[in-house]
């Protein structure tokens, strides 16, 4: 076998490396060539889109100030109905609250000013607890003048020779006689002490 090389070998080889260098070379050129195209193109993309949201901006503006005459008296006839609405629901609740209590006010209830006005808002407002709760009260503090009331009428207890004030306290002490005695001496009274609350 023959060790000697041949030259066209070698000269084929040669020129097949230097093919191959010029191509890449070739190829990276291109290939950057094509990045900034694409960086170019991109750029042109970015103003493209500031220059129609500038353009939009633009529009928006122009059509906002080209709202015709009856269009702007639209909207201000509807805030102004809106205005009214509100107007005509706020009276309606002050009559409601009005006309509440003045029901709960009359003469047959009695019920006090104040009272009559926290129950009538909370009864407007659908506040059925707070209405419970302001007729307890009014329960409550009408017992307790019906029972002061009584007791300036019929003050005193005659007992033996003596004459004595009788207290709710002094009431509950009381054995069954002398219960049975101040019924019939106070049935008012009476009625106001076993009274349950």
């Amino acid at each position: 076998m023959d060790n000697t090389t041949n030259p066209n070998t070698s000269s084929e080889q040669n020129t097949t490396k230097e093919n191959s260098g010029n191509e890449q070379k070739n190829n990276t050129n291109a290939l950057e060539a094509k990045i900034k195209e694409l960086e170019a193109e991109r750029d042109k993309l970015k103003q493209s889109v500031t220059n129609a949201s500038a353009d939009a901006s633009k529009w928006k503006k122009q059509y906002q100030d080209k709202l015709s005459d009856e269009e702007k008296a639209k909207e201000q006839q509807s805030e102004a109905n809106a205005a009214l609405q509100k107007e005509l629901e706020d009276l309606r609740t002050e009559r409601n609250i009005a006309k509440y209590t003045a029901a709960l006010s009359a003469s047959d209830i009695g019920m006090d000013a104040e009272t009559a006005t926290a129950v009538a808002q909370a009864l407007n407002a659908g506040e059925t607890e707070k209405v419970f709760e302001g007729i307890r009260s009014f329960i409550v503090s009408h017992d307790k003048a019906l029972a002061e009331k009584a007791l300036l009428n019929n003050p005193k207890l005659q007992s033996g020779s003596s004459t004595k004030t009788v207290t709710q306290e002094e009431f509950n002490a009381m054995g069954y006689r002398e219960m049975v005695a101040f019924k019939n001496e106070h049935p008012d009274l009476y009625a106001v002490y076993t009274r349950k609350t």
